[in-house]
């Protein structure tokens, strides 16, 4: 293990090499090489650990239900894959894991990366700044998306949220939906009533609708 390296990473600020070398002296691990083209992970596939890139380059890709495939991120030296899937109900990764340049992995599973947590405060510390972090730029990069949006787009990606088998039922009032959108009532009734009128949605009761997928 080349700990000169790992002190470099985010992950492991703070920490000297003494520690680190302490730190995994007192846990399994195992270094996991990859080359080019290799999917190191598929989409749903589960994480059953801590996985941090120590060298080369990994894309994070998605494939849409057109068939197109859509890029989320690239992965490099010190980035964690799926930081927020190792613990928690659900472990399944949304995308696939394909490298662009060669490199090495250090993978960690659960019960010794608790092990580490425990043995070694600081890195905990990091662990859980990382997750923050990314949190935190994930909810601002969804709010500004969300901002960015016309009134019609944010109906419509709620509508697609709430349908089940093309019936569509409005969890919200339009006053507390023209509050979540940040719009007038008006100009909300406005435009579901366009979605009526464009048959888009048929009405099917007090805040329930048939979705129409087609006029979409």
């Amino acid at each position: 293990m080349d700990f000169k390296t790992l002190v470099k990473f985010k992950l492991f600020k703070g920490i000297s090499e003494d520690e680190l070398e302490n730190l995994f002296g007192k846990i399994k691990y195992e270094i996991k090489k990859f080359k080019k083209n290799d999917v190191v992970f598929f989409r749903d596939e589960k994480v059953d650990g801590l996985f941090i890139v120590i060298m080369g380059l990994l894309s994070a890709e998605m494939l849409k239900s057109n068939g197109n495939v859509q890029k989320i991120e690239n992965l490099s030296n010190g980035d964690i894959i799926g930081s927020a899937f190792i613990f928690g109900e659900d472990n399944n990764l949304p995308v696939d894991l394909i490298v662009l340049e060669e490199g090495m992995l250090l993978h960690i599973d659960k019960n010794n990366l608790l092990q580490a947590f425990n043995t070694n405060e600081k890195f905990l510390i990091n662990f859980l700044d990382e997750i923050s972090d990314k949190t935190q730029f994930l909810s601002n990069k969804v709010w500004k998306s969300f901002n960015n949006k016309t009134i019609k787009e944010k109906v419509l990606d709620y509508i697609l949220e709430n349908t089940q088998n093309n019936k569509v039922i409005f969890k919200h009032s339009i006053k507390e939906l023209a509050e979540l959108f940040g719009v007038s009532r008006p100009s909300l009734s406005r435009v579901i009533s366009e979605f009526v009128e464009e048959e888009i949605l048929r009405r099917d009761g007090k805040n329930k609708f048939i979705l129409n997928k087609e006029k979409i």
